[in-house]
């Protein structure tokens, strides 16, 4: 038994003797735990993290420790083996010796970024470049570095980097239960906007989807009343927009009329080229009544004629009926020309002072139409009133699905009859908003009247 303990006391003295050697002959050694960053040479590094694959455990074990005792200044020659590095073992020992160090190291980074110390936290410079540099943005910008650390590292990055940091941000909303549990904050928002906001980097639909799903949530687009945010975030605002996909585009049409963007109007002229949708159409013909002028009169003259249907309103009263693309097109004329809609025939306002018209809210009214003078004055049947007499509005009929169903003959009747003094009504309408076009094309915008015309069905 004595023997035995002999042995392994032996072994262990053994242990420390190797140990003590390697670090004075090594040339992998580092230097005193006090020596400067900028006095580890570079030979010294490579030739740790070298050591890391060795065949001798003692060997990796020491190299791991020589690197950690040099700090974080060595992470970047760390992380450039990392992604160069093919061998396992190394690559797990540098994996837990990089994160370790960041750990170690990143609350003291902060403390002298945020005292206005030098800037030595990852990937700052692509931040500073759209915000600048005060201790406003410092405190934003540790708030992304916390909150989506692989984000930050991906800025600057090549398009696969950005698409993987993105998709971590994903990931972390999705974690966090934002929209279900919890409500976005401005950090999320700026999280998905940076990497979009690089030159030739294509996020995709879904990523416009979740940016426009994060904007109603005004803790995330209160950056835009943030005096130190504001600006830069308007003009980050502005590129994605104008890079958004088609399926997000009446959303983000909205969100330029109500934020008060001028590029609203370049964006609603440039979609109606592909031959919009009829919901997307309306907003582009929407914006362009708040935002244009009367050189688009002859462009949205194009479309007074179009009979598609995009709003069908409760039926109450004379504020019943279905709104129709030239109906939103003749009250857009009306509203560029300085002309109340109500005059030129609608029966209720609809003017709007950040959105140029409410479209939901056109309502085409009922034309009394007379009946064929026979020698004798009739009377309409729907009212008890001669045809002559078009003082009042008719009464209206409430039509199937909205209450009681027609049950007679007479009431079907009622019901066309309606139908056709509406129509009667909107040909006035039209006409009327037609009579302010200019009958030359000078007016006209760039694009030709072919390229605006929308193909009928």
């Amino acid at each position: 038994m004595i023997w035995l303990v002999i042995v392994a006391t032996l072994l262990i003295r053994g242990v420390v003797v190797e140990q003590n050697a390697y670090c004075q002959d090594s040339p992998g050694a580092s230097p005193p735990e006090g020596a400067a960053a900028s006095e580890v040479d570079q030979d010294q590094v490579r030739q740790l993290t070298e050591d890391l694959r060795s065949d001798q455990f003692t060997i990796r074990e020491l190299a791991s420790e020589r690197i950690f005792v040099m700090g974080h200044t060595v992470l970047p020659m760390l992380r450039d083996c990392r992604r160069k590095s093919s061998d396992v073992e190394q690559i797990d020992r540098l994996d837990h010796i990089i994160e370790a160090l960041a750990e170690q190291d990143l609350e003291t980074r902060i403390h002298n970024f945020l005292k206005g110390g030098d800037a030595d936290l990852d990937n700052w410079p692509e931040v500073e470049k759209w915000f600048g540099d005060s201790p406003r943005v410092r405190e934003l910008f540790v708030d992304l570095y916390r909150e989506h650390p692989y984000l930050v590292e991906s800025l600057g990055g090549t398009p696969q980097q950005l698409s993987i940091g993105l998709s971590r941000v994903r990931r972390t909303l999705i974690e966090r239960g934002v929209g279900a549990r919890e409500m976005p904050q401005r950090i999320d928002l700026l999280a998905l906007l940076l990497p979009m906001s690089e030159p030739n980097f294509d996020a995709g639909p879904q990523y416009d989807a979740i940016v426009v799903t994060i904007l109603q949530s005004y803790q995330a687009n209160d950056l835009r009343n943030d005096v130190a945010f504001s600006k830069p975030f308007m003009r980050m605002m502005a590129g994605w927009m104008t890079d958004s996909d088609i399926n997000v585009r009446e959303q983000v049409l909205r969100l330029a009329l109500q934020w008060k963007m001028d590029i609203g109007l370049n964006l609603a002229l440039e979609t109606l080229k592909t031959n919009p949708d009829p919901i997307l159409l309306c907003r582009c013909i929407q914006t362009i009544s708040r935002q244009g002028n009367r050189d688009h009169l002859v462009l949205l003259s194009h479309y007074v004629n179009d009979p598609t249907v995009v709003f069908r309103g409760r039926y109450r009263g004379i504020s019943s009926g279905e709104v129709q693309v030239g109906d939103v097109a003749a009250a857009a004329i009306a509203v560029l020309s300085s002309v109340p809609v109500t005059q030129i025939g609608f029966a209720e306002p609809a003017e709007h002072e950040v959105f140029g018209i409410i479209f939901e809210e056109l309502v085409v009214p009922q034309k009394a139409i007379p009946e064929p003078d026979n020698g004798t004055e009739k009377e309409d049947a729907s009212d008890g009133k001669k045809a002559d007499q078009p003082d009042e509005q008719p009464a209206e009929f409430v039509p199937p699905g909205f209450g009681v169903q027609p049950r007679t003959i007479e009431e079907i009747q009622e019901l066309r009859r309606q139908n056709e003094r509406r129509a009667a009504a909107r040909i006035e309408i039209h006409a009327k908003a037609m009579a302010l076009v200019p009958e030359d094309d000078t007016r006209l915008p760039a694009q030709s009247p072919e390229a605006q015309s929308p193909e009928k069905s």
